[in-house]
């Protein structure tokens, strides 16, 4: 054999290889989804996701907005404004 042919054989040993991960994979997915009873794609569960972290986030700084305006009107500091609500800054 030449070096070539070696070369074509590791390759296609690792294709199969893969071929076998992959299947087994798959396998593992469909015996989760049907334990979660959950039957959406990991496509649909990363895009539900980032639409509700995107929810969040415009809620949150909806709300830091407010807490500003508020803290604004009493000329304090934001800080403040949450102590007096009994928020950590961290929330």
């Amino acid at each position: 054999m030449n070096y070539l042919e070696t070369q074509l054989n590791k390759k296609q040993k690792q294709i199969q290889e893969y071929e076998s991960m992959n299947g087994n994979l798959i396998k593992i997915f469909e015996q989760l989804s049907k334990e979660k009873k959950n039957n959406e794609t990991p496509k649909k569960i990363s895009s539900t996701y980032i639409k509700e972290l995107k929810e969040y986030n415009e809620l949150r700084d909806a709300g830091l907005r407010l807490a500003q305006i508020i803290a604004d009107e009493k000329q304090c500091k934001i800080k403040d404004v949450f102590e007096e609500i009994g928020y950590s800054m961290k929330d």
